[in-house]
Parts: C-alpha cells; structure tokens; sequence
C-alpha cells in the first residue's frame, strides 16, 4: 500500500476547507482542525502534504509524522466535502500512515505498543488470549449454531459488561449462537495505525476460522470489529467472509417483534436518552436507523438526537490510535461530546462500539458529570430486568 496506491487522488483537493465544518451550518466537524488550528492538521492540508511527500517536494519529519498521527480518521471530512477529494480522504490518510511505517518513521512510540502485545499474545490490551473466554462455559461454543458472535477485545478484556449483556439479550430472543475459541484480535488496531502488514495474519486467521463455521450470520458488537470484518478484510488483502457480517444493532433492529413481547408488561417511568454514532458503524459503514430503531423501542425511554447527529456526529475521540498514543487530547474530544449530550437533558447516553462507551465514561468523569454511559445492549437488558 502506501502512497503509490492513492497517487491518482492527491491532487483532487481544491483548499476550500469545508471539510473543517458541517456544511452549510459551520459547527465544528474536525477534531485536528478545532484543536490545532493550522492548515496541516486539516483534511485538505493532509492531502497536499501527501501529493508533496509523494512528489518529493517534502522531505519526511517528525513534524509531519506528528501531523499524520494526530488524527481520529472519524471521516467527517468525507461527509463535508464537496469535492471527489472526500471520497477518497481516509484511504489517502491510511496510505499516509503506512507510508511512515514502512519508512520506520512511525506509528507513534506509544503505538507501536499495539503491535508488540498482538505479537506476544493476540490482542492489543497484553492480557493472555487464553483469558478471552476463562470464565464462559462451553455451551456457549457450537459447530451447529446458526449465528458467530464475533465478541472483539475490548469487550472481551476491558469492557465486559457489554460482552455480559449481550449473552442473556441472545439467549432471551432464542438465537442459536456461538463464540469462537479461536478468535484472536481482528486487527483493527493495526490497520488504523499504518501497520497493516502485520494486521494480514489476524485477518487470515479470522477469516478462516469464520468461513469453516456452519453458521450463517456473524454478529459483532464492537464498531471497530465490524467495520474490518465487513470491509477492510477485502478491501485491505482481498479477503472475504462468506456469510453475513452485521452490527448487534443490526441483527436486533430485524428481531424488534420479538424484543417488544419481552418487553411486554414492563412499565418503566419516562428517562430520556441520546445515541452517539460511533464512526466505523456511522460514516464508514452507513449504519445510523437500526440503532435508532432499536432504542425507540425500549420501554419507557424518550429518545433525543443531539445537535451533530447521524453522518455529521461529533468524534468520541479514541479512534485510530489516538486513545493511546495521545490520551490527553482523546479525553479533550470526547468531553465536547459530553457536553452536547448534556444539553439534551438525557440520562443515558448510549452508543453502540465498547470502545466510544471507554473514552465517553473517561471524559464524563473528568468532567464530573451524570451522564449514564451505557451501550445499547447493557440499556436493553437492564429495562427487562
């Protein structure tokens, strides 16, 4: 990958800067732009940065692997954009980063921890892939099930109770389904950091342990997770999953009859919730009803849309490596959205990606705010408790 691949699109942008702003309504849509400032840092500054980098007419710096890192890679510049620039916004900022890795420039020193524990043992978090599962039992593993939850590594090591809601959600609609004993991380990680070779073995491995499986539908609760087994396993290395691959939000939205007979005689009083859209379901995918569908349903919830909502939502901040490699900043993107989500006068604010869940709850609590930070599954179960 690299450069070479994106060359044909470098020189599509126009510097009109849009892509900084929601168009025709100028609130912020840029985190790099809103925090730094400086042309560099923007969706078109990148862009002419690479053409330059690519044309020789720049000679690679710390200063411009600064700029390459310091990025989420949400993709609301592709949103604003008017111009054939946008479409191809975020493979030229992918290129960029695997064009610094493959010159030993980058990623960023805290990321390359990413790769080194993925090495070691399968995940990103270091934690022994053989605790993945230490705790479920096997009736939760079948070669006959019809449906594969693909559980991810946040939820699976840090953020379990999403992980604990979504078992009993599936168990209670009746669903066949199955875990992986073999799954390892998707990669993710890797790929948004520039380090993508290294990313091929995971795909591959996943892939084959997913194509051997009888069932028909995979499942996956992580955003991150979703997006890479969707798209980026073909897009990437021309690998493909031979069945359905669907966000949770998804496969519910198609079970909504059945959700509302569990929820049938449960009176819950009225609390308000608004739904962030992660970025890898939302502007990468183009999930944004299903999850609203899904959340309308639920008992004694009144659901209100924040201000910058569906394809225009404000970045949780901690994508593409920036939760770890500049975990300040992170907290900073996300506690603007705490703040919108507290102008709705919501409870609960509910997202979809275990990951976005981890960066809200850090930034509400440095804000000491009352926000409830709850994933949509961990919603659903506790109002059919």
């Amino acid at each position: 990958m690299g450069l070479e691949e994106v060359k044909e699109w470098l020189h599509y942008c126009g510097r009109c800067n849009s892509c900084n702003y929601i168009y025709r309504d100028y609130r912020n849509s840029c985190p790099s732009f809103t925090k730094f400032f400086f042309e560099p840092y923007t969706s078109g500054g990148k862009m002419w940065m690479a053409l330059d980098l690519y044309q020789g007419r720049y000679d690679w710096s710390p200063s411009i692997i600064d700029k390459i890192f310091s990025c989420t890679l949400c993709g609301n510049c592709t949103v604003q954009c008017q111009q054939e620039a946008g479409k191809h916004a975020l493979e030229i900022f992918e290129a960029l980063r695997e064009e610094a890795v493959e010159r030993g420039l980058g990623p960023l020193e805290a990321q390359q921890k990413i790769l080194e524990n993925i090495n070691k043992v399968n995940n990103p978090y270091g934690d022994s892939n053989e605790d993945r599962f230490k705790s479920v039992p096997d009736e939760y593993f079948s070669d006959d099930a019809d449906v594969i939850y693909f559980v991810g590594c946040t939820s699976a090591f840090r953020e379990t109770q999403l992980f604990e809601a979504v078992i009993p959600i599936l168990q209670k609609l009746g669903v066949s389904f199955t875990l992986l004993k073999e799954e390892v991380c998707c990669g993710s990680p890797l790929i948004t950091t520039g380090q993508y070779k290294a990313a091929r073995r995971l795909a591959e491995h996943n892939v084959k342990i997913i194509n051997e499986h009888k069932g028909k539908t995979v499942i996956a609760s992580c955003a991150g997770c979703l997006r890479t087994l969707k798209a980026q396993y073909e897009t990437k290395y021309g690998l493909k999953i031979d069945k359905e691959v669907l966000h949770l939000s998804e496969f519910l939205a198609r079970k909504l009859r059945a959700l509302k007979k569990l929820y049938k005689g449960k009176k819950k009083p009225i609390e308000i919730a608004t739904y962030h859209d992660p970025c890898h379901i939302g502007r990468h995918v183009g999930i944004y009803e299903e999850p609203r569908k899904v959340l309308n349903s639920i008992p004694g919830i009144e659901f209100v849309e924040m201000g910058r909502n569906r394809e225009n939502a404000w970045c949780c901040g901690a994508g593409a490596g920036v939760k770890i490699g500049l975990k300040d900043w992170a907290i900073e993107i996300s506690e603007d959205r705490i703040k919108e989500a507290e102008e709705t006068g919501a409870k609960y604010l509910v997202s979809t990606c275990p990951f976005c869940e981890r960066n809200l709850r850090d930034a509400r609590d440095a804000l000491n705010s009352s926000l409830e930070i709850i994933d949509l599954c961990q919603l659903i179960l506790k109002k059919l408790e």
